[in-house]
């Protein structure tokens, strides 16, 4: 029976992280630390490779669970965010801050408020909040042509690998858009139309970098949260909160 509970919670904490992928400003990294499986998330992924027969089975059940969550609350939900983003925007900011508001104070309520931790706070919502900047900035290049690439050369294959990394990295790490730093980097369009053509050598190169960066970057927020516990979580603490206003642009755009 708590086995068939565990598995039953952990479906429904993956369809709370695919219904945050919807939603603009949500990140899922951000719903897996509100739910309290970040850690349990970034040492799956992380150390998946490294880990024994009988570990990594339990890794791979865990993450199966995420993963069949998500793709339910992608395929539920999708057209009820979607009305709701559009009729009633407002409604919805406020109905996704109400959420993590309180969660947020649940969060750092284990640890203490330092001047040290608070800094690290600060410096989450900093961090954060440069990348909400950036969206803005970066805004209007929606829908902007692009030159289509032709020949993939080994040198773009290595950008598209090191751009693949850090779009990996931004799946793990609560608040940042991946999207947006494919945008920065001035390949987001041209990865759309790889995508579209089925153009599967550029798309190697990119999915190889992804792979690495879920990898490297769970392995080192593991590593983190394992020998400075509280000092990551105030700067997580500070990602999350900043990511309310971030909803509410997002939203109201």
């Amino acid at each position: 029976m708590d086995r068939r509970n565990e598995v039953i919670g952990n479906i429904i904490k993956g369809l709370a992280i695919g219904v945050a992928n919807i939603i603009p400003g949500v990140s899922g990294g951000t719903v897996a630390v509100l739910l309290g499986i970040y850690e349990k998330l970034t040492d799956a992924i992380g150390n998946f490779f490294l880990a024994n027969f009988q570990k990594k089975r339990e890794y791979f059940l865990f993450l199966l669970q995420i993963m069949l969550g998500a793709i339910l609350g992608i395929l539920l939900f999708a057209k009820l965010i979607e009305w709701s983003i559009q009729k009633y925007p407002n409604v919805t900011a406020s109905f996704f801050s109400l959420c993590i508001l309180p969660s947020l104070f649940y969060m750092i309520k284990p640890y203490r408020k330092t001047k040290k931790n608070l800094f690290l706070f600060f410096l989450g919502t900093l961090f954060l909040g440069i990348f909400m900047f950036l969206s803005v900035c970066f805004q209007k290049k929606t829908g902007v042509e692009t030159t289509p690439v032709t020949m993939i050369s080994f040198s773009y294959g290595i950008k598209l690998f090191f751009c693949g990394l850090l779009a990996g990295a931004a799946m793990i790490i609560p608040g940042i858009s991946g999207s947006l730093l494919l945008l920065i980097f001035g390949e987001y369009y041209h990865i759309l139309s790889f995508l579209l053509q089925v153009r599967i050598l550029p798309l190697v190169y990119l999915a190889v970098g992804v792979a690495l960066g879920l990898v490297l970057f769970s392995k080192g927020i593991h590593w983190l949260l394992q020998r400075e516990e509280e000092k990551t979580m105030f700067f997580i603490a500070g990602i999350v909160f900043m990511s309310i206003f971030q909803i509410w642009i997002s939203l109201l755009s």
